[in-house]
């Protein structure tokens, strides 16, 4: 028996993958690659939209209640009883247990104060891997008036809500607006940055909620 002529016989046997099976396995591992980019996206989004519901929004409709109830502004009073004098302007230093305990003495509840110590804040990770601290506060400027103002936010979240909001994602129309520096009054309104431009965003950067009253 011819020993070497059995083994290239049994070489030629077993083979390899031809260029269609290897182009086969090369589209499949797209296809999966791919429905975990679009799968990661969709958790995002879904992320993106339930902070917003349930930490904005939330925020918006106590607003909304506390004037329907009271005919008050939320916050124009530094004053957990509604105590004091009021010029029709949210306050910019009243804090959580101060604006809870508002809502509580009309007989209205206000949202629940999530993970952190500070209840006007939440946590949320970009699209570039950054966590960032999200603070809260109802705010008055001259030139878009009573506001819910979210600080320290990222584009690619601020763009979400924007375009949930409005449609759009400019930044400077609409209900929800972007300022890159929220101290001055009147404030300046700006697009979203780019969302893989790190050094241009968080900070000062806020989102603005209009607020109806």
């Amino acid at each position: 028996m011819n020993v070497s002529k059995m083994i290239g016989s049994k070489i030629k046997e077993q083979g390899g993958f031809t260029l269609i099976e290897m182009a086969i396995v090369l589209i499949i591992i797209g296809i999966i690659i791919g429905a975990v980019v679009k799968g990661k996206d969709v958790v995002k989004s879904a992320e993106q939209k339930r902070l917003y519901t349930t930490y904005v929004r939330a925020w918006q409709v106590a607003f909304n209640n506390y004037y329907d109830r009271t005919g008050w502004i939320l916050g124009d009073s530094n004053s957990p009883t509604n105590a004091g004098t009021r010029d029709g302007h949210c306050g910019d230093n009243v804090n959580y247990t101060t604006l809870a305990a508002q809502l509580s003495n009309v007989g209205l509840e206000a949202p629940p104060p999530g993970q952190l110590a500070n209840g006007l804040q939440r946590t949320y990770t970009d699209s570039l891997g950054v966590t960032r601290t999200l603070t809260l506060a109802f705010d008055y400027k001259n030139n878009v008036g009573n506001i819910i103002r979210v600080t320290g936010i990222s584009s690619d979240l601020g763009m979400a809500w924007d375009r949930l909001v409005d449609g759009g994602r400019d930044g400077t129309a609409g209900d929800l607006l972007h300022t890159a520096n929220h101290a001055p009054n009147p404030i300046v309104l700006s697009a979203w940055p780019a969302a893989d431009d790190a050094t241009n965003q968080g900070g000062t950067h806020s989102a603005v909620l209009r607020l109806e009253f």
